[in-house]
């Protein structure tokens, strides 16, 4: 019996994409789609908005509009993603529960960390194995600025 509970709670942590994919908040994404996402590393209103809904119980008091976010994948350290990505990867998820999405780790930075970064704000890190220490996420911001 503890067996079956550890199993079906190691499912639950791997297989659920995060508060967003628990409520059904498509409203935010459908926003999201009526944009244009660029590569631009500031955030647009409607990518803010998405974002602080995501990120509402870590976020602390970050609005994410305006806001210089880096997009890191994995965590080997050598793989910088981008917006457009990590963007596409939530529409298709919200079209399709079933279509792989994590929303990641969000690191807010300080203004030490900000000016050692090259000017983010913050950082999302998904689709990593483990979590990683503030300092080795502003390095490899840092390296790929």
């Amino acid at each position: 019996m503890k067996t079956l509970f550890v199993v079906i709670c190691l499912e639950i942590f791997v297989f659920s994409c995060s508060p967003i994919h628990k409520c059904n908040s498509n409203n935010a994404m459908e926003q999201t789609d009526r944009i244009e996402i660029n590569d631009n590393l500031l955030l647009t209103e409607t990518e803010g908005a998405y974002l602080n809904k995501i990120f509402e119980p870590t976020r602390k008091k970050i609005d994410f509009t305006n806001k210089k976010v880096g997009f890191l994948t994995g965590s080997s350290g050598k793989t910088m993603s981008s917006k457009e990505h990590y963007f596409d990867m939530q529409e298709k998820h919200a079209i399709n529960a079933n279509s792989p999405c994590d929303n990641g780790t969000l690191y807010i930075f300080g203004a030490a960390q900000k000016a050692e970064s090259g000017g983010y704000d913050a950082a999302i890190v998904y689709w990593s194995k483990f979590l990683l220490p503030i300092e080795k996420v502003v390095e490899r911001l840092k390296k790929q600025h």
